[in-house]
């Protein structure tokens, strides 16, 4: 099994608690390739790959809370009119979407919920730049399945874990809302309830 985690910061406090995280990068670009070079090393999974995500308007998701990805979404990849975007026109094909539905996610939030833990599933948007505008994040949110959760990474280790068939298991603590732009990100809280939710998977998976 791996543990994946886009930055420094994630890594520090899980390893606190105990856990053995491995650092890809923040960003679509840089966790692409660190996945990738990390699971060709040792193609075995479960692939988890955990952090933190902005809560999108009408998630009903608030700061602290954890979701589990059932799609991932790449929402900065198309034609883009200020707020408004749009895809590709249908001669420039371009893959978006990546399926995280699999048995194990499914046994995940079960898991979770027997060890008290509250978790939501539900599609992921990933993009290049965190949303601070409201009304964009409403746009992403809605263009995407009602999506939950906003982050930088887990499409392209989606797509890493899908080149080497593995399944993989997306979860995140909410660090900020983005309906709240200016409200402090509450990081710290957010991974320590992180942790203590994915010390109880690993060890039961």
């Amino acid at each position: 099994m791996k543990l994946l985690v886009p930055t420094e910061t994630e890594a520090r406090i899980l390893k606190e608690l105990g856990l053995e995280p491995e650092i890809i990068g923040m960003g679509p670009v840089e966790a692409a390739l660190g996945a990738y070079e990390i699971l060709a090393q040792k193609m075995e999974g479960p692939v988890i790959l955990a952090g933190i995500g902005g809560a999108y308007p009408g998630s009903g998701l608030n700061i602290g809370d954890l979701a589990l990805a059932t799609f991932e979404y790449f929402g900065d990849l198309g034609v883009c009119h200020y707020l408004i975007q749009k895809d590709f026109a249908q001669t420039l094909p371009a893959l978006k979407e990546c399926s995280l539905e699999h048995p194990l996610v499914e046994k995940a939030a079960i898991l979770l919920e027997e060890e008290g833990f509250t978790v939501e599933c539900g599609p992921f948007v990933t993009v290049c730049c965190a949303t601070r505008d409201p009304q964009r994040g409403e746009i992403l949110a809605l263009r995407h399945q009602g999506a939950l959760i906003e982050n930088m990474e887990g499409f392209a280790v989606a797509l890493a874990a899908r080149r080497f068939s593995l399944p993989l298991i997306e979860l995140r603590a909410v660090s900020n809302l983005i309906s709240e732009p200016d409200l402090a990100w509450e990081i710290e809280g957010a991974l320590w309830k992180l942790g203590r939710a994915l010390k109880c998977l690993i060890q039961k998976l």
